[in-house]
């Protein structure tokens, strides 16, 4: 009967005793170089997560807010991206350049939403035309075919409060999510190039109604713009049609109105001459 000396060794666990030493060798060299990688791995994912942390401590407010609103641009929610701008606003005051300057190449869309929200509620005197400007020349610019938004140094360079514009949209934002919920692509054959620019050349027509001086004038075009620019946001036909036919009706009541003031104003100078 034999039995084991001190001296022997017991080979490791899990490991033949009567196996090529050198195999086993290897085995354990191998094993050990792959431990080596995993841990230079798991210390380069650890520096790469404290540099990137650092780089956000020290994100300037203008890289804060233009990261913002590109996470909300990527789910191509309006209300998402609306409510990035002014929660990312710097100081009590915002002006028109740093917002079509945020939304980039994709700004038309947007834009053409963001100007024409104010004049969807009721708001101070005077606001039909600050904002209706810009929509006015958005709209010259896609009838044109303009890719990115254009405007003059004096305009972008206005300002207005921020608490004014969260205001406008915290009263928009619920009815805007509805409207979005509503939107999915349909019709996608009447958008594109030829289509965005028979748009524009509609939404021209819809913001000179806007930029007159008339009561009530502002209000119809203008939610006819918001829906306009959320069909060709979402490539929706359907949701095209229903901002047509408020635009119809909006141009409509301007030209009716318009031709009643001037009746009047007409048939006033016929009695002062006659006097």
């Amino acid at each position: 009967m034999n039995a084991h000396t001190p001296s022997e060794e017991l080979p490791p666990p899990g490991e033949d005793p009567g196996g090529d030493p050198r195999a086993a060798d290897r085995k354990k060299r191998l094993r050990e170089a792959i431990d080596r990688l995993q841990q230079r791995r798991a210390e380069r994912r650890a520096a790469k997560a404290a540099r990137l942390a650092a780089l956000e401590a020290q994100e300037s407010p203008q890289a804060k807010r233009a990261r913002a609103i590109h996470a909300a641009m990527e789910h191509k929610r309006i209300s998402l991206v609306l409510r990035a701008v002014i929660d990312t606003a710097e100081g009590e005051r915002i002006s028109i350049r740093e917002i079509v300057e945020a939304f980039g190449e994709r700004a038309f869309g947007f834009v053409l939403i963001l100007f024409s929200l104010p004049n969807c509620i009721p708001a101070p005197p005077g606001m039909n035309s600050v904002f209706g400007l810009p929509v006015l020349l958005f709209a010259i610019q896609m009838a044109l075919g303009r890719r990115k938004p254009w405007l003059p140094r004096w305009l972008m360079d206005k300002t207005f409060k921020v608490t004014t514009f969260r205001k406008i949209i915290d009263v928009a934002e619920p009815k805007l999510k509805r409207v979005e919920n509503l939107c999915r692509p349909r019709y996608t054959n009447l958008f594109g190039p030829r289509g965005d620019r028979l748009i524009g050349v509609f939404a021209i027509l819809l913001a000179v109604c806007v930029v007159i001086p008339l009561p009530g004038t502002n209000f119809v075009p203008s939610i006819a713009l918001v829906v306009l620019a959320i069909a060709i946001m979402q490539e929706d036909g359907v949701m095209l049609g229903i901002g047509g036919l408020l635009g119809v009706v909006g141009m409509a009541y301007t030209i009716g109105l318009s031709w009643a003031i001037v009746g009047v104003a007409l048939f006033a100078a016929q009695r002062a001459v006659g006097m």
